[in-house]
This record gives C-alpha cells, sequence and structure tokens, in this order.
C-alpha cells in the first residue's frame, strides 16, 4: 500500500521519461504514484497509458511556483483553463529567468555553454535552474549541484523580476479545479517562515491547504522542524504526505524514487477533502 506523490519527469527538471517512472514505481512495488512536474502536465497522458496497463494507479498532480514557495495540486481536472495559465505563465518566467541568469554567468566570466546546457533538457525545451546548476557543475566550477545553488546561483543580480502568483490564488485555482492542495518539502522554506511555522501554516489552511509534506529528503538539522509541523498538521486538522521528489538518481542521489512514501489511506484522506 506504498505510495510515492511527489516525482519528476524531464517535462520539468527531472531527467527521465513518464515510462521509467511508472516501471521504477512498479519495481519499488508501489500501489500508487503522482508525477508532479513543475508547471507541467504534459507527463500525465504518456504515464497514465501506461499505469493502466501495468495496473498502478497514477495520481494527477503538478507542483506550482508561487510567492516564496510551491504549491502541490492533486486530483484536479486536467483541462481547467485558469491553472493551465498559471503553469504556462510560471513555465516561460522561469526560464526567460534562466536565460538571464545564463548569460549575467557568461558576462562574469564562467565559461558555460548554451548548447551543452540545452542537451540537460526534456521535450518541452524550456530551461530551469537545475540545467544551469549542472551545468556550471559539468564544466567543474562546483563539486555538487547544491553548492552550484548556494555558491554561484545564489549571488547573481539580475532586473528581472518575475510575477508570481500568491499562495491563495494557486491554492484557489486548485480547488476551482477540483483538486486539493499540499505544501511540499517544508524544510526548504525562508528561514523567517520556518521561525514562524505556526502562523505561517494556519494562513495557508484559511486560504484552502488541505495537507502538507511531513515525509522526504531532508536535512538532518530539520529533524525538530518535521517534529514541530507534524504537532501543527494534528492540532489543525491537515493531512501528513510524501514523497521523494525524484528527479534522477544520478544527479540528486538522496531523492530515490519509493524510498520516501506514505500508506495508501493518506490519497483516500486527501480525496476527502475535494470540495
Amino acid at each position: 500500500m506504498k505510495c510515492d506523490l511527489h516525482t519528476h519527469t524531464y517535462f520539468s527538471d527531472g531527467f527521465h521519461s513518464p515510462e521509467y517512472l511508472i516501471e521504477k514505481a512498479i519495481s519499488k512495488k508501489l500501489k500508487a504514484l503522482a508525477i508532479t512536474d513543475h508547471n507541467s502536465i504534459a507527463a500525465l497522458p504518456i504515464a497514465r497509458r501506461i499505469a493502466e496497463r501495468e495496473n498502478i494507479e497514477l495520481i494527477t498532480g503538478v507542483e506550482i511556483n508561487c510567492e516564496s514557495t510551491e504549491i502541490l495540486g492533486y486530483f484536479f481536472d486536467t483541462t481547467y483553463e485558469p491553472l493551465l495559465k498559471i503553469m504556462e505563465e510560471n513555465a516561460k518566467s522561469i526560464n526567460d529567468v534562466t536565460m538571464q541568469k545564463f548569460y549575467w554567468l557568461k558576462d562574469n566570466g564562467y565559461s558555460i555553454d548554451l548548447n551543452d546546457m540545452m542537451q540537460f533538457v526534456g521535450p518541452n525545451k524550456l530551461l530551469q535552474a537545475t540545467h544551469l546548476a549542472l551545468e556550471l557543475k559539468k564544466k567543474g566550477y562546483v563539486p555538487t549541484l547544491q553548492d552550484a545553488f548556494s555558491i554561484i546561483i545564489k549571488k547573481i543580480k539580475i532586473d528581472y523580476k518575475p510575477k508570481r502568483y500568491s499562495t491563495k490564488k494557486v491554492i484557489s485555482e486548485i480547488i476551482n479545479a477540483n483538486g486539493v492542495a499540499v505544501l511540499p518539502h517544508p524544510w526548504w522554506l525562508p528561514g523567517a517562515t520556518k521561525n514562524d511555522i505556526e502562523a505561517y501554516l494556519s494562513k495557508l489552511k484559511e486560504q484552502g491547504l488541505a495537507g502538507i509534506e511531513t515525509t522526504g529528503p531532508h536535512p538532518k538539522e530539520d529533524e525538530k522542524l518535521i517534529t514541530k509541523i507534524k504537532e501543527i498538521v494534528k492540532a489543525k486538522g491537515l493531512i501528513e504526505t510524501g514523497g521523494s521528489d525524484f528527479h534522477s538518481l544520478s544527479h540528486f542521489p538522496e531523492n530515490k524514487l519509493g524510498e520516501y512514501t506514505v500508506n495508501y489511506s493518506v490519497i483516500e484522506k486527501l480525496r476527502k477533502r475535494i470540495i
């Protein structure tokens, strides 16, 4: 009855096909899998055909960028235009931001190549920060992807500030599309937000949040934070969810598909929250 509710394919910043994820989930004996690409549902029709044939349940999912965080959506109507519009705008702006960061690095002495970087990109040809981090690692500027983000990418200064919808707007449109909203990986929230996590979760619940991830690959120093979140979740009637945040073992070895799972009862609880 194990389920992984947070995975990515090469239709966002993962590095494998939808077919690969389904096959991997079957090998891990998962009952259900959610593909939650960033601002994209392109993998879902492909994955669904295979999942139905192989008798594994595929959960409709997406991970949407918004102000200061991301929101996971599940079970939503994939034809609901307002939600699709948010995804499309986000994907384009992230591509534009990544391009501007690439040229900033070029202008500041980094010997990186656009054609090389595009080799990491999937079928939709849209860049994300992970692709830039991979190019920096490949060219030897950093030993790990995390170093690329924390040492180099964070210091980039560009004028372009992409529009990001509020959590309230994103959660609202997920609900309008007959879906449920979940907060992913709270351990990656900004420090100030983590320091006042109860107030933050209270606000999101008022906006319609159904659950929060408490299972997933996280820094050891955030164990106390997760314990506190579990207490808040129980007190506020939210649902604990989780998943591996799988991208690729070769690039993200700690994010192992099928290793961070929740019981199928979590899916049943989330379905009951559909309004």
